[in-house]
């Protein structure tokens, strides 16, 4: 629609874009604040304050107002941006799918005689809102990603929030499990912050039965902080991206993405987020699947929740169980020692070897499929330094772990205990200290000498950009490295004919050093808060389970006092984050020297 511009003589467009540039901005914060407000309403419905007794009625007319406000803006934006646009690239940008499906929702429980009630369309109303708020965070995040300049201060960052927004969702007495006949109480803030982190950080440290303790919403919450903190939050929120079919991701956002899965080029992040979304989606419906046998005394449709429960918990490396007993006494059903175990491998070998051996896979095929077609010599598929160090450390701790635990076990067993039992416990066990946490026997009654050997594979831990915790493989091995460049006189690391970089070198060194320095301190303050130091290896396997975010324990966690919980929480924290992130978040970039320092030899020894 065209109007005369008296100034300057011209026709000029009503709704051109400098115009109203300034009106969909409005209109966005005001979608920002009836978020904010539907949000708040949403917490205090669900129990946190005694008005959510008294005034349902008029929460579920906010809850409707807000999202009647929401719609209604979104379908302004949607008519402006179509004005400069096209129609898909204006759905891309307001994104009016969360009010079409609400709309339409309300519409079909409206049509509905049976169904018509305000309390049906507030329910509706609560789980669409709540979904906006879910996808607002991620967006926010993505948002941030595209501003960032220190991916460092974005992860520490996005990891505090999640385990915020965890321990608020597991605070409403929703997600707490109530005996039949009473009424839900909410949790400890304790038992709620502990739990939140565990999932959060996936480690699998519980002070609560995670299966009798909470409700199946509890449930719910614990599966969603342990899937997005496997994956990242800035992962999850990508993902979200590309299913909703968001338009490309900004440079910034992609360089951000590089950092923190460790691609090499911002070009490679995109790629390695496609693999990352198509793997885990696949080992995980898999996983499901083939676990579905643990609960074979149940119906099929009652099997799917458990089992994708237990599927996602293992390949994340989480640890979280709904089985009170965890999977004691099952380690020979092949269930356990097959499909977990294999669920707890993958999780833990990282996405970027994942995509090196596809990559390594797919060049391969072509070669073989080229040269006997045209006879010709096409590209030669290689695997990279690291896919190779992670792919042989992580053969070589599963062996040493088999081995270990078979034998030191071996030395107390009863006479008529089955081999064939206790080779299927050391082969779980030995995957489950790379950071999964579930357990097929009982740590707490295991040999001394076992604890220690434990202890050194949960400080291992799993290979770098993967869902599992401690120094990382691949650390460790480039420490071994040096040590053995060192009995050989040679002042390079060299492995697989190449050779690894001082700096990381050094920053391996670094990570061992501040790893042990965190376990140690943990220690000795478990020993002084728990006054217990007849149980100082106890306290030396729980301070590294926390660090190496595995989750098993000797049986110290439920009865751990407030200070020692707030402790686990943090170590638990530094663990997932990696204590080298956390001090290049607060790291205060400086100006680079001019000069060096002339130098000047030290005794070592």
């Amino acid at each position: 629609m065209l109007e005369h511009d008296s100034e300057n003589g011209v026709l000029q467009d009503r709704f051109s874009w400098p115009r109203w540039a300034g009106a969909t901005g409005r209109l966005r914060r005001s979608e920002l604040v009836a978020i904010i407000i539907g949000a708040g309403v949403l917490v205090m419905h669900s129990g946190f304050a005694d008005v959510s007794a008294a005034r349902v009625k008029e929460m579920t007319w906010v809850l409707l107002g807000a999202m009647s406000w929401l719609s209604l803006s979104r379908c302004v934006r949607l008519f402006l941006e179509f004005r400069q646009t096209n129609f898909m690239t204006a759905v891309g940008s307001v994104n009016p799918v969360f009010p079409a499906v609400w709309i339409i929702g309300l519409l079909w429980l409206w049509c509905d005689a049976d169904k018509s009630s305000g309390s049906h369309s507030g329910a509706w109303t609560e789980i669409v809102l709540g979904i906006v708020v879910v996808f607002s965070i991620l967006s926010g995040c993505r948002s941030l990603a595209a501003k960032t300049r220190n991916s460092a201060v974005l992860l520490v960052g996005s990891f505090l929030v999640v385990i915020s927004l965890g321990t608020l969702l597991l605070k409403l007495p929703v997600c707490r499990a109530a005996p039949a006949g009473t009424v839900n109480e909410s949790a400890d803030w304790n038992v709620a912050l502990f739990t939140a982190t565990s999932a959060s950080c996936v480690t699998g440290l519980i002070v609560v039965p995670t299966g009798s303790y909470w409700s199946p919403t509890g449930h719910a919450v614990i599966f969603g902080l342990f899937q997005v903190g496997g994956l990242g939050i800035l992962t999850f929120g990508a993902f979200v991206a590309v299913l909703s079919g968001r338009r490309a991701m900004q440079y910034r956002e992609a360089r951000t993405l590089r950092d923190m899965l460790d691609a090499e080029t911002v070009q490679g992040s995109r790629r390695l987020l496609l693999t990352i979304l198509l793997f885990t989606v696949g080992v995980e419906a898999a996983g499901a699947v083939s676990l579905q046998g643990l609960w074979s005394d149940m119906p099929l449709r009652e099997r799917i929740w458990p089992a994708t429960f237990h599927s996602v918990s293992a390949f994340c490396n989480a640890g979280f169980s709904l089985r009170d007993e965890g999977f004691q006494g099952m380690g020979t059903q092949w269930q356990v020692w097959g499909p977990l175990t294999a669920l707890i491998f993958l999780g833990g070998l990282g996405f970027a070897v994942v995509h090196d051996i596809w990559r390594f896979a797919a060049i391969g095929l072509h070669r073989r499929v080229t040269a006997s077609l045209f006879h010709a010599e096409s590209q030669r598929p290689r695997l990279s330094v690291h896919t190779r160090l992670v792919l042989y450390s992580a053969v070589l701790f599963l062996m040493i772990g088999t081995i270990g635990w078979f034998v030191f076990e071996s030395l107390e067993a009863p006479a008529d205990a089955s081999g064939i039992g206790r080779f299927a416990d050391a082969w779980f066990q030995s995957m489950t200290f790379r950071t999964a946490g579930f357990n097929t026997v009982d740590h707490q009654a295991m040999h001394p000498a076992t604890k220690l050997m434990a202890i050194f594979l949960m400080f291992v831990g799993a290979a770098p950009g993967s869902t599992g915790g401690g120094v990382k493989t691949v650390v460790f091995a480039v420490t071994m490295l040096n040590i053995l460049a060192v009995l050989r006189g040679r002042s390079r690391v060299e492995i697989f004919g190449r050779c690894i970089p001082t700096t990381q070198v050094a920053r391996s060194l670094s990570m061992i050093a501040v790893g042990i320095f965190i376990v140690m301190a943990t220690t000795g303050l478990l020993v002084v808060f728990e006054r217990q130091p007849d149980r100082f290896l106890d306290h030396l396997y729980e301070a590294t389970s926390a660090f190496g975010t595995v989750g098993v324990s000797a049986g110290i966690t439920p009865d751990l006092s407030l200070p020692s919980r707030l402790l686990i929480c943090v170590v638990m924290f530094l663990g997932r984050v990696g204590p080298i992130t956390l001090l290049l978040a607060m790291t205060v970039p400086g100006e680079t020297g001019r000069f060096n320092y002339p130098e000047e030899r030290v005794s070592l020894g």
